[in-house]
């Protein structure tokens, strides 16, 4: 295991804030884009009642990240995961903040079709995103213009949806590459299809996995969104320090049935957590800089009209760096 991750466990393990579980359960919805491994901590948190202590009943539903979007500022859901979205959304003046992020890291690589051994050999050709102006769509023409090509000229991209319908139309040749995460990338490899590029080689502050609220549920619900919060880091502790179980869980809930596949699977993500990187100003400000070049934003954007890591700080008795 990389030092960064042990140093990472080591700080989740220390001082995680518990709070007494209430009598009666609160009823909540949180929208997540795809079966990931950037959610299990939630199945998890679940699966072990860490949402129960905190007084909460978690109702998960699977949304695509701009309709979980709009299902988070409409009020239909309290919650959402969707960590390039939300910094896009704020970044643009919408009502919503990050409060959560699981991975401080990129998780995608950009995986190739077995014919395509290199970006550059991208060009006329078409690749898949998730959506428009998410971490799928902004990560990908990143990694094009690093390599001399310019997104949707040389390169055409069209939204295909999720993960699983990403790596199908990687299989059936309607794209020719997409970035995916684990497990779905190390399983296309063992396929023959090509490893491209790691999108954190290209960025290091920008998140995979994260979960945002709105203003108005932040202002008026603070104690539910730090029980949220907590039941939630709670999760990822636990997953951080349960190898076998959380490999089991791995096979179980993404379908990775070959074990040792599931073992890798396991290992890449833990190396690629990233800590609470995210808590440091600056990488706020290179996640927001980011999106503002990618969305042709110039004027200034604070960063807190994006995060709102405060429920992070009091669920592990820390400050920012």
């Amino acid at each position: 295991m990389q030092k960064s991750s042990v140093g990472f466990l080591a700080l989740v393990c220390a001082v995680l804030i518990s709070s007494p579980a209430t009598a009666q359960l609160k009823k909540i919805r949180f929208s997540t884009t795809s079966i990931a491994v950037t959610e299990l901590q939630f199945r998890i948190a679940q699966m072990k009642g860490f949402y129960r202590e905190e007084g909460l009943d978690l109702e998960t539903l699977l949304i695509r990240g701009s309709v979980g979007m709009q299902a988070l500022i409409g009020g239909s859901v309290d919650y959402a995961s969707a960590a390039g979205s939300m910094i896009a959304a704020g970044v643009r003046g919408m009502p919503v903040r990050l409060v959560l992020i699981v991975n401080s890291k990129p998780q995608f690589d950009l995986v190739g079709a077995a014919d395509v051994k290199s970006v550059q050999q991208l060009k006329g050709k078409v690749v898949g995103i998730s959506s428009r102006g998410g971490a799928v769509d902004l990560l990908t023409q990143l990694i094009l213009t690093h390599h001399g090509l310019t997104p949707n000229k040389d390169v055409t991209s069209i939204v295909i949806g999720t993960p699983e319908e990403l790596a199908t139309a990687l299989r059936t040749g309607r794209i020719a590459a997409c970035l995916l995460s684990p497990p779905r990338q190390l399983i296309l490899y063992r396929e023959g299809f090509t490893r491209l590029a790691y999108s954190g080689d290209y960025l290091a502050h920008y998140p995979s996995g994260g979960v945002g609220a709105t203003e108005e549920k932040i202002k008026n619900n603070p104690a539910e969104v730090l029980a949220f919060v907590r039941a939630s880091l709670k999760g990822l502790q636990y997953y951080s320090q349960h190898r076998a179980e959380s490999v089991d869980i791995i096979s179980k809930y993404l379908g990775v049935k070959d074990r040792s596949l599931a073992e890798e699977v396991y290992d890449l993500h833990l190396s690629r957590l990233g800590g609470y990187a995210y808590l440091d100003d600056a990488w706020m400000r290179g996640a927001i800089d980011f999106t503002k070049k990618s969305l042709g934003v110039n004027k200034e954007i604070p960063a807190s009209q994006v995060f709102d890591f405060s429920f992070v700080e009091k669920a592990l008795g820390r400050k920012r760096n």
